[in-house]
């Protein structure tokens, strides 16, 4: 279908061509008779030359055959409708290429000329929807699409669901969660939302692209536009999977491709916490799991990976995690690549050995993280206080805590300052 619309395009844009009115003149010429032999009960055959090019050509195209071949094809075709031909208007004929003296009469004269003429306005032709075709499906070739919120399946995804057509990309990544609200219509569905790669056709990323860049900046983006399609599998994927980091950290194949190994920006980050703000242990001036899980879901304190005794001790808090929104401090990235720092925010699904679990949102499918990665869990009591009309945020980005220089700095000094009382302040 692609080819054919721009196979199509290339026809449409060449009606006004030098070309098209040379093949005019050359129908003229014949007085757009046509040499072929008629059929029976067929009246006397008519020829019209650009028509009988444009058809040929765009079915050659159409169905994959390279230009070559179409050429051939379309030189065939007139062949069957022109060999042979005579001249009735020799004033359409172009300057003559032969001299007269070789030839036994005028009439002869001109049919040699049509003979010599007509193959190479055809040729012309073909060159010339060739150029537009070949300028067509570099303008039309695909390319990458970031789209937020997808499925298209909405009211208000109606003006592009033709995009849904186009192929994905890699996987889909979380986004955020559908609810309905005043602006919903009948048909709409509640439900997580995703991110997703599409393989587009370039003329319709550059108009959306133009569309979101009138819209302003109180409309956040739906739309990231990338590089053209390849057509290579590994490399379409690779930068398919580059572009869904910008819309979520975490890719499913980062859990897999994780090591037990800690970098050493993670253990430096750990430090830093532990350092900064109090760390929950097992068995804290006696509370109970359920007590402890209250006060790190309501943001006192946080949970620092630390070995297996660590590891277990989450387990037993995730009973009373389950329900409650967590924030993830983490470092995202395949192993050995580029990263980024990031707060995933969500609920606590599993625990395991070396990765835990957790559903992004509360809402979505729980996505596997590596022990390895995480710098602390603690919890996120304002995370749904957002304004109105906006979604609260899956993920943000992760500011790291300056590391402290315990051994310079010693043992932290606590300071108490005794005020009078009020009522003896004239005392």
């Amino acid at each position: 279908m692609d080819a054919y619309n721009g196979a199509r395009d290339a026809v449409r844009r060449t009606a006004g061509s030098p070309e098209r009115r040379v093949l005019d003149e050359v129908t003229a010429a014949v007085a757009g008779k046509s040499a072929r032999r008629p059929r029976q009960y067929e009246p006397q055959p008519e020829v019209e030359v650009w028509q009988l090019v444009c058809g040929v050509w765009l079915a050659g195209r159409s169905r994959g055959l390279d230009a070559a071949r179409t050429a051939e094809l379309v030189q065939e075709a007139v062949s069957r409708e022109l060999a042979g031909a005579r001249v009735v208007d020799v004033t359409r004929l172009p300057a003559p290429q032969t001299p007269g003296e070789e030839h036994d009469s005028p009439s002869s004269w001109a049919d040699r000329e049509l003979a010599l003429w007509w193959p190479r306005a055809v040729a012309e032709a073909c060159a010339r929807m060739e150029a537009e075709f070949k300028a067509e499906s570099a303008h039309t070739a695909p390319r990458l699409l970031l789209v937020h919120d997808w499925p298209l399946t909405n009211a208000r995804d109606a003006p592009i669901a033709y995009l849904a057509a186009s192929p994905v990309i890699g996987p889909l990544v979380p986004f955020g969660y559908r609810r309905r609200d005043y602006f919903s219509e009948a048909g709409d569905t509640t439900g997580p939302s995703y991110s997703a790669v599409i393989a587009a056709p370039g003329h319709l990323v550059a108009k959306l692209e133009k569309e979101q860049a009138a819209q302003g900046r109180h409309h956040p983006p739906r739309f990231v536009a990338a590089g053209p399609v390849t057509g290579r599998r590994r490399t379409d994927q690779a930068a398919a999977l580059k572009l869904l980091g910008t819309a979520f950290p975490v890719l499913p194949a980062d859990a897999d491709s994780g090591t037990d190994t800690v970098p050493e920006a993670v253990e430096e980050q750990r430090r830093a916490r532990a350092a900064a703000s109090y760390r929950l242990e097992r068995g804290d001036d006696g509370e109970r799991a359920s007590r402890t899980a209250a006060s790190l879901s309501d943001g006192y304190g946080c949970w620092i990976p630390g070995g297996s005794e660590q590891t277990a001790f989450l387990k037993e808090l995730g009973t009373w995690l389950s329900w409650r929104m967590l924030r993830l401090d983490m470092w995202c990235g395949p192993e050995g690549g580029e990263g980024l720092w990031a707060s995933l925010y969500g609920t606590l699904d599993e625990v395991g050995e070396g990765m835990l679990a957790l559903k992004p949102g509360g809402q979505h499918h729980a996505v596997r993280i590596p022990l390895s990665r995480v710098v602390a869990l603690a919890g996120a009591p304002r995370w749904d206080q957002d304004p109105p009309y906006r979604a609260s945020p899956l993920w943000k980005p992760y500011e790291p805590v300056p590391a402290i220089d315990t051994a310079a700095v010693g043992a932290p000094q606590r300071h108490m300052r005794v005020l009078p009382h009020p009522g003896k302040a004239g005392d």
